[in-house]
């Protein structure tokens, strides 16, 4: 039985919460971290995308709390549960987050499995070193 703990608003499974979880802020491409340190993060947020930090997703009227995060046993990576919320629309998502390359994250969402469009959540992230979310 795995025992778990809930703290600062996110819930893990005990000895899942690894310290290789992913920190700092991540961001979809190099060319957005340049954009990032010259101009603050608030001039990405403005062109409408999002950054991914170890509590979630964050950009302007989109948000999504990591709720629980479970380390893989034999896939160096983590399933993320996560609550998600725009203008007048909530909604859970499932993550699956794997680093790739130094200080690069795959990230996949369940919901690409239901077809149409790509999840906003869906794609390669990039740390983004120097950039710290206000």
């Amino acid at each position: 039985m795995r025992l778990l703990v809930v703290a600062g608003g996110l819930a893990w499974a005990a000895g899942a919460w690894a310290a290789d979880f992913p920190v700092g802020v991540h961001v979809a491409s190099p060319e957005l971290c340049e954009a990032a340190r010259a101009g603050g993060l608030q001039a990405i947020f403005e062109d409408g995308y999002t950054v991914l930090t170890a509590a979630g997703f964050e950009g302007i009227e989109y948000h999504c709390d990591f709720v629980q995060v479970l380390a893989g046993k034999r896939t160096p990576g983590f399933v993320v549960t996560a609550l998600c919320e725009e203008p007048g629309f909530a909604f859970p998502d499932l993550l699956a987050i794997v680093p790739r390359g130094e200080g690069e994250l795959e990230v996949t969402s369940a919901l690409d499995a239901a077809g149409g469009e790509p999840s906003a959540n869906s794609g390669t992230y990039h740390l983004c070193e120097g950039v710290a979310l206000p």
